[in-house]
This record gives C-alpha cells, structure tokens and sequence, in this order.
C-alpha cells in the first residue's frame, strides 16, 4: 500500500477518534472491526506466502540461512530497544500511569488468545495458499490484503484519537522518538553480520541483507540488481521470514519485554503491514512511535543495501 494511503486511513482515524471517547459505542465497535479485520489480514498475508512460488523454490535452498539471519536480526533489535528502556526507565510507556492502569496492561499482557489467533490465521493462510493456490494468479489476494489493511489502519487510528493518554506519551518520548528506529537498524545489522561471517559471507554482504529491515520486495531486488540473484534471494526470503517471524512473536515480546519492545521485530513494516499487531499486542501508545520507526526505516532501505554492497 502506498504511503499517501497509509497516512490518509491512519490520520483520518485519528482525526475521528479524536471527538470521541474511549467509552464511545463506535470506539468499541471500531476495536471489534479491528479485530476482525486482523485475522482477515493474517489469513492473506500467510496466503499470500503460501501460495508463492519463488518462496516454495528457494526454501529448501537458502531457507534454513534466512531463517537464521531473520531470528538473529530479531533478536538483535529487540535487545537493542530493552536495553534502550531500562537506561531510560521508559518500561511500558507507563511513567506517568497509575496503578490501575499497570493491572490493566498486564491482565492484558497474561490472555494468549491474541498469541493463538494471531499464529492459527497465518499457519491457516500459509496452508491454505501452499496446498490450493502456489504458482497460480493471485492478484485478489494483495486487493484483500491492502483493503483489509486500510480498515484496520482506520480502526487503530480511531483507537489513538480517542485515547487521552497518546500526546503525554509522546511528549515523554521526545527526541527518543527518533532514536528507536536508530536502534533497531543498529540491532539488525548487527544480527545479520554476526550470522553471516557464521556462514561465510563477507560484512558488505551481510549487512546489505539485513538491511531490508523487512521490506523483502525492495531489499531482495536492489541486491539482485547490484550484487546476485543468489544474494537477492537469501535477502528477499530473510525479510519475508522476519515480517512472518514477527507477526508470530509479537504477543510475547510485548509480554516479556514490554510495549516499546513490540515495535522492533517488524523493522521497516511497522509502518503498514505489522502496525495493527504493534498495536493489538502493544497498544495504542506505540502506534505513533511504531509509525514513525517503520517510516524511517523504509526510507533507510534504498540508502543502506547500495551502500553496504559497495563496500
């Protein structure tokens, strides 16, 4: 989905949300839609996975290596962002909330059944495309996926505008607000080059795929361009498993590691496609910061690949 549109369903949400209040019976009914909308999001994201031939062909391939620098990337950002946290004591965005609002978060972060849909609609999906659809036309499928996608980036906009607490946690982030995405980037180059002399590569090599941050489309065609096809490859499925991997982990990384945490596995897809699970698993007080990192990070992808093959 392009950019413009993302900003318009999310931003028009928000502009909405913003003379309701949280009590609001279209407030609870836009949670609902959001909800509903997600699954049917999962459901074509694994689909879409499932049914894709140039995944299937390379998985026995490179598979178990993307797979690895995906998790290592992961891993990497998210210990970057807690490490971040604990030195700024920003756990939860929670600095200036009360106690009811902390039993509230982890009454939240204890129910799994976020955790079981979110994994059951993308193994479903993924099945459902690898058995019935791989290697056919499947344009419909992107059409469901970016409809679903804008009503649910209108739902979590809905859910920001009416929710009070929004401005006090940004105005608590301040300048960190920009240096999360920083983080995460660090963390996932970091990730990929250990991994990578692991395997074999060089540094320049390693660097430029986990610098895709996520956007498998663009990272795997730059490198296939400027590098190999069997470079673009490894990048296009190492980021297709990080935004798969993230839609998995998620709930748990919001549940150990606290909400700033949930927005680094997504990398650069926290702008678009990740943004509702940021939101369902970390709440409406990340979206912002999320949005942000995952603009950012996207704008970083075309700059970093180039330069890392070049070194």
């Amino acid at each position: 989905m392009d950019l413009y549109l993302i900003i318009l369903f999310l931003f028009s949400g928000i502009g909405l949300g913003f003379f309701l209040d949280q009590e609001n019976y279209f407030v609870k009914f836009a949670d609902l839609i959001t909800k509903g909308g997600l699954v049917i999001l999962l459901l074509s994201m694994g689909t879409n996975l499932g049914s894709n031939e140039q995944i299937v062909l390379h998985l026995g391939e490179i598979g178990l290596q993307a797979f690895v620098f995906a998790i290592s990337s992961i891993i990497f950002s998210v210990l970057a962002i807690v490490i971040f946290v604990k030195s700024f004591a920003l756990n939860n965005l929670l600095l200036k909330a009360g106690p009811e609002t902390e039993v509230e978060i982890e009454e939240e972060n204890g129910d799994n059944t976020m955790t079981i849909l979110i994994f059951t609609s993308v193994i479903v999906g993924i099945l459902i495309g690898y058995f019935f659809l791989v290697g056919s036309e499947n344009a419909w499928i992107d059409t469901v996926t970016n409809y679903s996608l804008g009503v649910l980036l209108f739902g979590v906009g809905i859910d920001i505008g009416a929710s009070r607490e929004i401005l006090k946690d940004i105005k608590v982030l301040g300048w960190k607000l920009f240096v999360i995405p920083i983080l995460i980037g660090i963390g996932s180059l970091v990730g990929a080059i250990l991994i990578g002399i692991f395997f074999g590569f060089t540094t320049g090599e390693s660097a430029a795929v986990g610098a895709g941050f996520g956007w498998y489309s663009l990272s795997g065609v730059l490198i296939s361009k400027l590098h190999s096809a069997e470079l673009g490859s490894l990048a296009f499925l190492t980021n297709v498993f990080r935004e798969l991997l993230t839609v998995m982990v998620l709930p748990l990384v919001a549940k150990y590691f606290g909400s700033l945490a949930s927005i680094a596995p997504g990398g650069a897809t926290t702008m678009d496609v990740t943004l509702p699970m940021v939101k369902e698993c970390g709440g409406e007080a990340v979206v912002i910061p999320a949005f942000v990192s995952g603009v950012i990070l996207s704008t970083a992808v075309p700059i970093l690949v180039p330069f890392f093959l070049s070194l």
